[in-house]
């Protein structure tokens, strides 16, 4: 084979490799150790760790310790016929784990790699470590089998790692969603004497404990406190726009919809007007009026506070100018009587509160019985209210000439 066709079959099996290859793999390949030599001469080749070589064109791999340790493992075999679990084939664990899940600070001068078995190895920075996974704790990253983060941080506990550094891992692996607190408390709880915590503790005690002493916090910490201060928050803006909505009732509600100034003002024209039914029948209008407008904007409010509930209740009692007012001259009973009857009048009537109503029954009872003789000055007034509402008063041929021409 000539140079390019040496170089094409190296690329071939390196690009299943992060573009590394293995002296044993090139032999397998057909090349010999004098071509590889040429090769790396050339600068087509770069021999970047003992027996493991580079084709150039592929760039550096990241986490080349750990790729070039592993296919050393296993020299002539292929990454392709390597599957996870095999009984041969290392898995990369504990501190190089971390570096390969980007987990953490944790240093790693050397590159772990469990095995199934007892083996030694020459290599100055390797550690070989023996024991047994299962399937469900082997995971692969970047092509390379290594334990997962459970795992990997029971191994650490397992090795008496620094406390802090374990921390870190396990801060940074709950907050990229990599493990369960639950599962993962479980696993870790064998640990807690040899992290100093009493026999009581549990898992999540040693979490927590770990955690703070990496500086860190949890997640569901964070966003504890973080909901606690949303929640705290929205109660301090509810409370401003309830105080809000209170001052703006207060400032430009009640000056416009109150009901006692607006009704004492009114009713002290009420006196002074010619056409008194006509006119009461405005106020009570307007009355009305003011408090359908006022129970809307109150709708508004979602919690009504108590100094609300107090405004309310003093604004439900009758006005006194009110009580004051139709409970005074005797001869606006009987207009206010006469104003009842009318349909209009009624349907505005009813829509007061019922503390107004009965001030104005009770007016209306008290002025018709200090009538007394007077009663002629209105005649048919009596006969009116003793009707009944089937059989409603007619006026007899008498009263019909008395009544003056229109």
């Amino acid at each position: 084979m000539n140079r390019g066709e040496q170089l094409a079959v190296l690329s071939g099996a390196a690009t299943e490799q992060w573009g590394l290859v293995t002296a044993a793999q090139a032999k397998r390949l057909g090349l010999n150790a004098v071509q590889l030599l040429r090769l790396t001469e050339a600068g087509l080749t770069e021999n970047v760790s003992r027996g493991v070589y580079l084709v150039t064109a592929a760039g550096m791999p990241t986490g080349l310790e750990a790729k070039a340790a592993w296919l050393r493992l296993q020299p002539k075999e292929f990454a392709w016929d390597r599957p996870a679990g095999h009984p041969d084939s290392g898995v990369l664990s504990h501190a190089t784990a971390c570096q390969l899940h980007e987990l953490g600070d944790i240093p790693a001068p050397e590159v772990d790699i469990t095995v199934p078995r007892r083996r030694t190895t020459t290599e100055p920075f390797v550690r070989l470590r023996t024991a047994a996974l299962d399937k469900q704790e082997i995971t692969i990253v970047d092509g390379l089998p290594t334990t997962t983060v459970d795992r990997t941080i029971t191994d650490l506990l397992r090795a008496k790692a620094d406390g802090g550094h374990v921390g870190r891992v396990i801060a940074d692996a709950e907050r990229r969603g990599m493990i369960s607190l639950d599962d993962l408390a479980e696993a870790v709880s064998p640990y807690n004497r040899r992290y100093g915590l009493s026999a009581a503790a549990d898992g999540r005690d040693l979490i927590e404990h770990l955690v703070s002493q990496a500086g860190q916090s949890l997640l569901r910490h964070d966003m504890d406190r973080a909901s606690q201060q949303g929640f705290n928050e929205a109660v301090n803006r509810m409370q401003a726009h309830v105080a809000k909505n209170i001052s703006a009732l207060q400032e430009h509600v009640l000056p416009r919809t109150g009901l006692h100034a607006g009704l004492d003002e009114a009713l002290a024209q009420v006196v002074s007007h010619t056409n008194l039914a006509k006119t009461m029948d405005e106020v009570l209008s307007q009355a009305a009026l003011n408090h359908t407008s006022l129970a809307k904007r109150m709708q508004e409010i979602i919690r009504t506070p108590p100094v609300m509930d107090e405004l309310l209740q003093r604004m439900s009692q009758t006005p006194p100018a009110l009580t004051e007012i139709v409970s005074g001259p005797a001869a606006s009973a009987h207009l206010f009587q006469s104003m009842f009857h009318s349909a209009a009048a009624l349907q505005q009537y009813s829509s007061l509160p019922p503390a107004t109503r009965s001030a104005l029954e009770r007016a209306a009872a008290a002025g018709a019985s200090r009538r007394g003789p007077g009663a002629a000055a209105h005649p048919g007034a009596d006969q009116e209210l003793a009707a009944g509402p089937d059989e409603p008063h007619q006026p007899d041929e008498d009263e019909t000439r008395k009544q003056p021409e229109q």
